[in-house]
């Protein structure tokens, strides 16, 4: 197969009428054009050019030749012209999977800003606690409660953050408030989850020392809103990120209790797929 920039410096020429012109389009030295297409007459064993002293003329084959080649050089141009309008203008579908926590609050700000801000775009919102696969289901950006693992994502630290325990003043009056993380096996517990099989914690204490903590599972939510809601019902004692719970603490509906116990800090990290090559969009996952 010939070489596309071969071909493109051959169409250049043609088009100019010189190689001096023809190099100066493409903006290559004359040297470099008239090697390039010698080569590529080589290479298709025929003659695609009678030259003069100050022009060139396509021959009858090389004429035949150019009009196949000029409409695929000028459908590349076009496509190479569509990319670069999209990267200095953001336009299409952006896809955005979040947690169901980030329905209310400073998230929806953040979307009507992108919105507001690229009139060209337009956004798909999926909230869900579930962790889903940004290539299979094609998300451009998405926002998630966990430690990343190893994988093709770039990412990018923005914070840190760790999750303690809380329960409502409703729970901690009717069965008094634990005093060792080993009470705590003693109390109704909300896990975060699809099942209730999750029956221990491991958090650590302000010295970084580890420790597992027992509990009873009463409520599985997948959702981290859900189970935020829950706790401030008094159905168990919960284990959630501090951000999610700030407001629900500052009203007292939910109590930090044992203090010096939390789950190791984790980072807030966007990532986006090495893979992903939008012009509008990149995909990310977001660790709590």
């Amino acid at each position: 197969m010939a070489d596309l920039n071969a071909i493109a410096a051959f169409v250049a020429v043609a088009d100019a009428g010189t190689f001096s012109s023809g190099a100066a389009a493409i903006g290559i030295p004359k040297g470099s054009i008239s090697r390039k297409i010698s080569i590529l007459e080589e290479s298709l064993g025929v003659r695609l050019f009678h030259r003069t002293t100050r022009k060139v003329t396509l021959t009858d084959i090389g004429r035949s030749f150019y009009e196949r080649c000029k409409r695929g050089v000028d459908e590349l141009s076009a496509a190479t012209q569509l990319i670069d309008e999209s990267t200095a203008t953001p336009s299409g579908i952006l896809r955005v999977a979040a947690p169901a926590a980030f329905a209310d609050g400073v998230f929806s700000d953040v979307i009507a800003m992108y919105l507001a801000r690229y009139p060209k775009t337009r956004v798909e919102l999926m909230l869900s606690d579930e962790f889903l696969d940004l290539i299979e289901e094609r998300i451009d950006l998405a926002f998630r409660f966990g430690e990343l693992q190893d994988s093709s994502l770039i990412a990018r630290k923005l914070s840190t953050t760790h999750r303690i325990l809380c329960a409502s003043p409703k729970l901690l009056e009717a069965l008094g408030e634990p005093k060792s993380l080993d009470d705590l096996v003693e109390y109704p517990s909300i896990v975060h989850g699809s099942t209730l099989s999750q029956s221990s914690w491991r958090l650590v204490d302000k010295k970084g020392r580890e420790h597992i903590a027992r509990h009873k599972p009463r409520l599985a939510a997948q959702s981290i809103s859900m189970a935020a809601s829950a706790a401030t019902l008094g159905i168990g004692v919960a284990l959630l990120p501090g951000k999610a719970v700030e407001t629900a603490l500052e009203t007292g509906e939910l109590q930090h209790i044992l203090p010096n116990y939390a789950t190791p800090t984790q980072a807030f990290t966007p990532s986006t797929p090495a893979a992903n090559t939008s012009p509008s969009t990149s995909a990310a996952s977001w660790t709590y």
